[in-house]
C-alpha cells in the first residue's frame, strides 16, 4: 500500500493512515518530497520510503508500481490537478487498478468560491473520466490542528485570536480521526462502493466563542475571540512568520469561513461521533482533550493536574 503525504504537518492524516495499516499487518510504501528526519522515522517503523514529487511524473512509476492501494493527502496548496493528472497517467501507463483514497475538500464544487475546492472537483472529474478507482473523501469538518496551527501563538502571547468565522458553528474533527476515516476506506474499499464521492461527518459544532471558552477553561487564562473581515485575516495570514500558509492556503481557509458564516450549503455540518467510533475503535477525540494535549503551545503555566 502506498501512502502520499505520509510527512504531512496539516492534520497528520497521512501519518495516521501509515499507523493503520501497519496495524492491520499491511506493508507499506511512503512517497516523501524530502530523504529528512522525518522520511527516517518511517524508515525506522518499517515503512519503505522512496523520495519523489507529485509534479514530476518521472519519479512517480517506481512508488506506483504494484500498489494494490494508494492515499494521496496533498497539501492545502495549489497544483492538485496537475498532480493527481500524473497519478492517473502512471496508472494507465501501468495498467494497474489499485484503490485510490484521496483527502479532498468539503467544499469540492465546479463553482465552489474556493479555488483549491474548484482544482480537488476538476482533478476528480479527471479521475472518473480516466477510469481511476478512486474514493474522494470530502470532509467538511475543519481540523482541531487549524486551531493550533493559525492561532496558538497569538492565543499564547495576547490571548487574544481573531478570525472572520464570527458566531458560525462548523464541524469540527481532529486529524487522526480524519485519518480513520481514510483508513477505512484503504482497508474496505467496498465501504464506499455506491459512490467516489464520500462526506464523512465531522465529531463536534463548536463556534470560535466557544473555542475560546474551551481554552480558557483547560489552560486557566482568558483567551478571548476576536471577529475581523476576511480581508484583515488574510493579511494577518500573510505575515505569519516564515511566509506559511502559502497564498492558495489563505484564500481557501477565509473563503471557507466565509461560507460558514453565510451558512453556505456546500459545507455540510454533519456531526456523527458514533460513525468516527465505528471507524477507529475507540471514542473521538474531543476539542478538549485536543486542547489538554497541547496545553503548552496555548500558553498554560502548569500542568494541569
Amino acid at each position: 500500500m502506498l501512502v502520499i503525504g505520509a510527512t504531512g504537518r496539516h492534520g497528520g492524516t497521512g501519518a495516521r493512515v501509515v499507523e493503520r495499516l501497519q496495524a492491520a499487518g499491511r506493508l507499506v510504501r511512503a512517497l516523501v518530497r524530502s530523504d529528512d528526519e522525518r522520511a527516517e522515522r518511517l524508515r525506522q517503523s518499517g515503512v519503505q520510503t522512496l523520495v519523489g514529487d507529485l509534479h514530476d511524473r518521472r519519479t512517480l512509476p517506481p512508488a506506483l508500481d504494484g500498489a494494490e492501494s494508494v492515499y494521496i493527502a496533498y497539501p492545502v496548496a495549489a497544483g492538485v490537478v496537475d498532480a493527481l493528472a500524473n497519478v492517473a497517467s502512471v496508472i494507465h501507463e501501468q495498467g494497474s487498478s489499485p484503490h485510490v483514497v484521496i483527502m479532498s475538500s468539503g467544499a469540492a464544487d465546479p463553482n465552489s468560491p474556493s479555488g483549491i475546492a474548484r482544482a480537488h472537483a476538476l482533478s476528480e472529474e479527471l479521475l472518473l473520466q480516466l477510469g481511476v478507482d478512486f474514493t474522494a473523501v470530502r470532509g467538511s469538518a475543519f481540523f482541531y490542528e487549524n486551531v493550533l496551527g493559525f492561532h496558538a501563538d497569538a492565543i499564547r502571547e495576547t490571548g487574544v485570536f481573531a478570525n472572520s468565522y464570527g458566531d458560525a458553528r462548523p464541524a469540527w474533527i481532529a486529524g487522526t480521526d480524519a485519518g480513520d476515516l481514510c483508513a477505512t476506506a484503504l482497508l474496505d474499499p467496498q465501504h464506499h462502493a455506491n459512490t467516489p464521492m464520500v462526506y464523512p461527518p465531522g465529531h463536534e459544532r463548536l463556534s470560535q466563542h466557544e473555542i475560546a471558552d474551551i481554552i480558557s477553561e483547560e489552560t486557566g487564562r482568558e483567551v478571548r475571540y476576536q471577529h475581523i473581515t476576511a480581508d484583515e485575516w488574510s493579511r494577518q495570514l500573510q505575515a505569519h512568520s516564515g511566509g506559511l500558509p502559502n497564498h492558495a492556503m489563505i484564500e481557501h481557509i477565509t473563503t471557507n469561513a466565509a461560507m460558514c458564516e453565510n451558512d453556505t450549503t456546500i459545507l455540510r455540518k454533519d456531526i456523527d461521533p458514533s460513525a468516527l467510533e465505528a471507524a477507529s475503535g475507540r471514542p473521538p477525540l474531543t476539542f478538549r482533550n485536543f486542547v489538554r494535549h497541547h496545553r503548552a503551545a496555548f500558553g498554560a503555566a502548569t500542568a494541569k493536574v
